[in-house]
């Protein structure tokens, strides 16, 4: 390591160390939504008035989390038709922030969430069907449980006892609480990470929402889940800029079934990209690995960050997260190369950074 990276991998340490001791966690549901109705317009007229995104600007690449053909065939046969925000107002469910979805417009998955395109520029992510035994659902899932006030504003606790006292089911009552509970705990690490690194995360509005699906005899399929809000920025994916150009070797069997690739970062890809830039976005992710460090050594929890959940925007090339999910360290599984399971990502990261040659 030369003296000059040395340096200024020092200053940002330096500056992480002087300023972690304000990155605590707000009361953040007398925050949730101050600078949300600026930085992410809700309601489709405040959005009507931008350019479209072109398409090809969009960070969507269907080989990064393509869906199996199961998954496709059944968005065909069943397709999401709209999305509501489910609310509670005037003594029963309200709806309201009517979200059309169109043929082409579910754009992938990740691990948790389905995504699909609004007409405006923003994509709607609605949360799959998790059991409550999910690695997801840990020690910040009980924090939750334990305070559900601090976490869902009035009006979404009175939904939660509103629909559950609509059932006598002792199971549909569990469901619903699960599902609120769940999105507590998206808003939990959403703001986490958020306090932590505020620039660098997407501004992302929570809430219960009800799904609709067309089925081809007519009778809908709704179902109520916790769904997010975040505005579609022209970029690409981290992994779209990686070049696999040079294989890791191994022994022969692994090499045929689980070949390993070198990372690589193409400048050239998406165009020309100035070394004041790639600086700019070296720091960034230095300050990812000093997050991950400070999550994994103070609170015990894994920042799942991989390459598909970090866009560098088009074109100005910023670094941006979109995607939040912390898991206790000891419910996440460690590779064999790195015991301490936040070295996973870490070493992605810093191998992204080598790859810059600055």
């Amino acid at each position: 390591m030369s003296e000059e990276e040395k340096d200024w991998k020092g200053k940002i340490v330096e500056f992480w160390n002087s300023n972690v001791g304000l990155n605590k966690i707000p009361n953040f549901l007398d925050l949730l939504e101050k600078g949300l109705e600026k930085e992410l317009p809700l309601e489709p007229g405040e959005e009507d008035k931008e350019i479209p995104i072109p398409i090809a600007q969009l960070p969507v690449d269907a080989k990064l989390r393509d869906s199996g053909w199961i998954r496709k065939t059944y968005e065909r046969i069943f397709p999401t038709s709209h999305i509501f925000r489910l609310n509670y107002r005037y003594g029963r469910e309200f709806l309201d922030n009517f979200m059309p979805i169109s043929h082409g417009d579910y754009i992938g998955r990740g691990s948790y969430k389905f995504v699909y395109k609004l007409p405006w520029n923003q994509v709607v992510k609605v949360g799959k069907s998790k059991f409550p035994s999910d690695p997801l659902f840990g020690s910040l899932y009980k924090e939750v449980a334990r305070n559900m006030e601090k976490y869902l504003k009035p009006e979404e606790l009175n939904l939660k006892k509103f629909l559950q006292n609509k059932t006598s089911s002792r199971s549909i009552k569990d469901d619903i609480e699960f599902k609120f509970r769940r999105l507590g705990l998206e808003r939990l690490q959403y703001w986490k990470l958020k306090s932590l690194i505020p620039d660098l995360v997407l501004p992302t509005r929570f809430y219960m929402g009800l799904k609709t699906r067309k089925t081809p005899w007519g009778i809908p399929l709704v179902t109520i889940t916790p769904c997010d809000n975040q505005k579609l920025l022209p970029g690409k994916h981290v992994k779209e800029f990686i070049s696999l150009g040079e294989k890791i070797p191994q022994n022969p069997i692994a090499d045929t079934l689980f070949p390993k690739w070198k990372l690589n970062f193409d400048t050239h890809q998406f165009g020309e990209i100035s070394r004041g830039r790639l600086k700019r976005i070296a720091f960034d992710f230095q300050r990812l690995i000093e997050v991950t460090k400070f999550l994994a050594d103070e609170e015990k929890l894994i920042f799942d960050v991989h390459s598909e959940n970090i866009i560098i925007t088009i074109p100005d090339f910023t670094l941006k997260l979109f995607d939040y999910h912390l898991f206790d360290d000891h419910l996440y599984e460690p590779s064999q190369e790195n015991p301490n399971p936040e070295m996973d990502h870490i070493r992605v990261m810093e191998e992204f950074i080598r790859s810059f040659e600055l």
